[in-house]
């Protein structure tokens, strides 16, 4: 009793801390009768940038720009210092980076001034990432962006395009073409079409050039000028030449993911009724800043010509896509960089016109092969962009300030005058109103006939909340979350808005040459359109691609619970290596809803294998005696060890095994570099290192997140299990008859868990961590493969300023730290009363297996792009796919942690009761140990009604026993 008392004791004085590092700093004084503010303001540091100066404030147009020869540096050897770092590619001598590693070069530089630098290098692997660089002048960093500089490889399609079974055409995987290459030092996210000037000192300087990501061997140097573009030159076009080149027919890209897409119009060339050919440039994949297609064609008569387009831009409504136009590699005029594509929600024609004039351009092409290139380009946005940034930080600042102020809970009845602890609050607001009205009148310069720009309505919307706040002021501590906190606060809209702006999707149906403008292809007519609808309509009463009831009885039936493009590939690798290897043909199928797997094989319409269902289905199945005991083939345990053991234990049914995995989640720590460092805080690597961040983090409006806040309702057991795990407690012990939740090392896990919230002041509501993430107010917490692809690819104002660690564990008796984790993802199964049961465990060793998982993965990715990371749960084919390699090594770390909740008869009420405990103690107040026992009554009684559904329980006697899987697998 007198522990127990100590230990509230205890508590008390760490709420009071908690408490009081939030109370304001700011006091208020009687002098001379007057109330004088005296304002002692917390030093805040800007937290949520990586403080770093960016490459607008380093250019310094007062500072001399060279204007010389270019220099040609190809003496190699002599300015390298390590020669380990030489080798000998195609026979000249090079300089290689290899992942990780870091070299130094010394160049002469014939006069202090800025200069453009360029590279001519070559990438030699196959890996489908950029090659990533960080580049140091002199020993340091002059500025943000060389932190980061993307080299890009060049990939091609092959000649053929493939079909699947059906005769449609698919995207074809493309070749990645190893050869040199020329590139200026330029910004990574490609805000602007010039290289970097970058200012060097008369005489000797030093280069640093360090791969994070990748490898690089480059042969020659160049410090060029930076050049300026001439205007076109009037000219006669006459004649009757036309050259027309399709824009599915891209001879190169810079990024695998650009590709054709299929459309059913009769306006696309080639097309056809009722199959799928690939007719366009995809407006999905052309699409981000820095995206290159080039285009190869031949003119048979020199002479000067006129450049049309059919295109399509529907992703910035009332607002132009921005393109540079590369003729032979070069942009031959200054109109050709950041032309306008106008918003057009269907194709339409237009030519290359002066901007002022309205004219068309000529351009003069001699005879013989030419390329011409497009890139998307954002340098007409790259001042919004920044001033957005500079936005959402400065309001971020002022949200911080008031919670300093007001702490992070402001008691909605309590009237507080903010124009007298900071005063200028109200002039401040309206002036970034003022600010961001400004950046959409100049916005509206590009399309001054509408009223309103469609793409830029979030920047509108931020504005007219910002005014709002600012016309209540007295409101704004209660308010106070409008301005940076949640999915519809002022810094998400501007988030949202730079998320939009670098989405500049454009379509290409055809572009083309033409001296005569009758020769343009004309629009069919609209009963032409209408009969070719009334066709598809009638040829769509057949059968259908990759439908159920495409039933060979010969072939085995595999339904895939996946879209469209990723059976596509499978099917490929399948017709490719499974069927000439085995002679088992496949037929796959899109699954309709896994969860009528089980009524499917009720009613004898169930496949033979079924791939990519939740992982917790094959229990619900196997339990009731539908799938098949993968232990009897012999070679299991071969293919058992391609998985962490942990994700073998939903699927166990006793002494059965019936799923293999097929992908896997994982549980890392997410956390916000700039904050941490402008904090001097490392990367936590325990729950008690958290908990002490939390007083530094709180004070300053933050906080950490942990799984279960973004949990709406019930707490999955990936949220509640950890901690749980990590203290050496368990749910079941060696049998399910009694749930062990009521165990001594359990209920210490499920305390530690609650007072994150009930003590600790963790939030344990949040209704989007990715969003909190990005605005910096909780810049650090756990979270999954899911959250990892959002911020990856959908966030690009934090990109470089975020990285991932090993979850947070707690110290065992051996002072090893345990990070026990979830992991289920989606699993395979075979059904019982498949004929081809044989055959069906041949397809899933197949799929199964490293190479073929390897071959997917890398597939899917250079095909559609960095959003489609293959997350499979063979590990040592998940070692071998392209994601960025340090965030690699963390997952396959984590995954020796990785484990998951035996699926047992009534595992659906534990995980429901530990839910209902986990809300009632920390939403209710309820004692712990009360709420635990409640649950564990509850479990233990829908335990016993299951196992006596089942048949291991007869009259209240256990006839057999069921065993706990985690026992089973150990």
């Amino acid at each position: 009793m007198i522990y127990i008392k100590v230990k509230k004791i205890t508590l008390i004085a760490i709420i009071i801390i908690l408490t009081f590092t939030q109370i304001p700093t700011y006091t208020k004084v009687e002098s001379s009768g007057n109330q004088e503010i005296t304002k002692k303001r917390v030093n805040l540091t800007n937290t949520t940038s990586a403080l770093q100066e960016k490459y607008s404030t380093y250019v310094d147009d007062s500072r001399k720009l060279y204007s010389g020869a270019d220099i040609l540096i190809d003496n190699i050897e002599g300015i390298v210092t390590d020669h380990k770092f030489l080798d000998v590619y195609d026979g000249k001598q090079v300089v290689r980076i290899d992942q990780n590693k870091e070299v130094t070069i010394r160049i002469n530089a014939p006069e202090s001034a800025f200069y453009n630098i360029g590279l001519s290098y070559i990438i030699d692997d196959q890996n489908v990432l950029p090659t990533q660089i960080e580049m140091q002048l002199n020993g340091q960093f002059p500025f943000y962006e060389l932190r980061n500089l993307v080299f890009e490889s060049k990939w091609k399609s092959p000649d053929v395009n493939p079909q699947d079974k059906y005769g449609n055409e698919i995207v074809p995987q493309p070749i990645k073409v190893i050869d040199w290459q020329e590139k200026y030092i330029s910004d990574a996210s490609y805000r602007s079409s010039e290289p970097f000037k970058i200012f060097l000192d008369k005489g000797e300087n030093e280069i640093s050039l360090k791969s994070t990501e990748g490898n690089l061997s480059f042969r020659s140097i160049r410090l060029s000028k930076p050049t300026e573009l001439p205007n076109y030159e009037k000219a006669e076009v006459s004649g009757d030449n036309f050259i027309v080149i399709q824009g599915q027919d891209i001879a190169y890209r810079n990024d695998s993911s650009i590709r054709a897409g299929a459309l059913f119009s009769v306006d696309l060339t080639p097309y056809q009724t009722d199959k799928r050919v690939l007719n366009y440039l995809d407006n999905q994949s052309f699409k981000r800043p820095g995206h290159l297609v080039e285009y190869e064609f031949e003119v048979n008569e020199p002479g000067f010509y006129y450049f049309g387009f059919d295109y399509r831009q529907n992703a910035k409504a009332d607002f132009p896509v921005f393109v540079n136009i590369f003729i032979n590699q070069g942009t031959p005029f200054q109109e050709f960089q950041n032309y306008p594509f106008h918003y057009t929600s269907k194709f339409r024609d237009v030519t290359v016109q002066d901007p002022v004039t309205k004219e068309n351009i000529p351009i003069f092409l001699e005879a013989g092969q030419h390329t011409i290139g497009f890139a998307i380009s954002l340098d007409h946005l790259k001042p919004t962009i920044e001033s957005v940034e500079r936005l959402i930080n400065e309001i971020q600042s002022m949200s911080l300030e008031m919670t300093n102020l007001a702490g992070p809970n402001v008691d909605r009845h309590r009237d507080i005058n903010v124009e007298e602890f900071i005063p200028g609050v109200t002039e401040q607001l309206f002036s970034w109103a003022e600010e961001m009205n400004e950046l959409y009148e100049d916005l509206r310069v590009f399309n001054p006939t509408v009223n309103e720009l469609g793409a830029f309505t979030s920047l509108k919307i931020a504005e007219k909340q910002v005014r709002s706040l600012a016309n209540e002021i007295d409101k704004l501590l209660v308010r106070k979350n409008e301005l940076a906190t949640g999915t519809n606060s002022v810094t998400a809209y501007l988030g949202n808005l730079i998320q939009d702006i670098n989405n500049n999707g454009l379509a290409i149906n055809q572009f083309y040459f033409y001296q005569n403008q009758e020769d343009i292809p004309k629009r069919k007519g609209f009963f032409y359109k209408q009969f070719a609808k009334l066709e598809r309509l009638v040829k769509s009463f057949g059968s259908q691609d990759y439908a159920v009831d495409n039933i060979n009885p010969d072939h085995l039936q595999v339904w895939v619970n996946r879209p469209r493009q990723y059976i596509e590939i499978i099917q490929q690798l399948i017709d490719e290596q499974f069927t000439p290897q085995t002679g088992i043909k496949v037929d796959l199928s899109i699954m309709p809803d896994q969860n009528k797997l089980i009524l499917a094989n009720a009613a004898n319409k169930a496949p033979d294998v079924a791939v990519g269902v939740n992982y917790a289905l094959p229990f619900e199945i196997a339990i009731r005696g539908a799938l098949q005991d993968l232990t009897e083939f012999e070679d299991f345990n071969e293919v058992k060890t391609r998985f962490p053991e942990g994700l073998h234990v939903p699927a166990t049914v006793k002494d059965g095994i019936y799923a293999l995995p097929d992908t896997m989640n994982f549980w890392v720590l997410f956390y916000r570099k700039d904050i941490l460092d402008s904090l001097s805080l490392p990367v936590p690597d325990t729950i008690d290192q958290v908990r002490t961040y939390l007083p530094e983090l709180q004070r300053r409006g933050m906080n950490f997140f942990y799984p279960t806040a973004g949990m709406a309702g019930l707490k999955i057991f990936a949220g509640t299990m950890p901690i749980i795990y990590q203290n050496g407690g368990r749910f079941y012990n060696e049998t399910i008859g009694r749930t062990a939740l009521n165990e001594s090392a359990s209920i210490e896990g499920m305390r530690q868990l609650t007072e994150l919230f009930t003590i600790y002041n963790i939030p344990y509501d949040v209704p989007s961590f990715y969003q909190q993430f990005r605005d910096g107010s909780l810049p650090i917490g756990i979270s999954d493969y899911f959250m990892y692809n959002l911020i990856l690819n959908a966030a690009p104002e934090i990109a470089n300023s975020w990285d991932i660690a090993l979850m947070p564990g707690i110290k065992n008796a051996n002072g090893e730290v345990e990070r026990w984790s979830a992991g289920g993802a989606e699993s395979n199964l075979i059904f019982k009363d498949s004929t081809k049961r044989d055959e069906a465990w041949e397809f899933l060793k197949w799929w199964s297996s490293t190479e073929v998982q390897i071959a997917f993965g890398n597939t899917l990715q250079t095909t559609y792009g960095e959003e489609y990371i293959w997350n499979t749960a063979n590990m040592e084919a998940y070692a071998g796919l392209p994601w960025i390699t340090a965030h690699k090594n963390v997952v396959i770390e984590q995954t020796e942690w990785l484990t998951e909740v035996p699926r047992v008869p009534g595992s659906y009420m534990l995980e429901r009761e530990i839910s209902n405990a986990y809300n009632s103690i920390i939403l209710d107040g309820q004692n712990l140990r009360n709420a635990i026992d409640l649950a564990s009554k509850r479990i233990n009684r829908e335990t016993l009604r299951k196992l006596e559904e089942f048949g291991y329980i007869r009259n209240g006697e256990f006839i057999e026993q069921y065993p706990n899987p985690e026992f089973t697998n150990d």
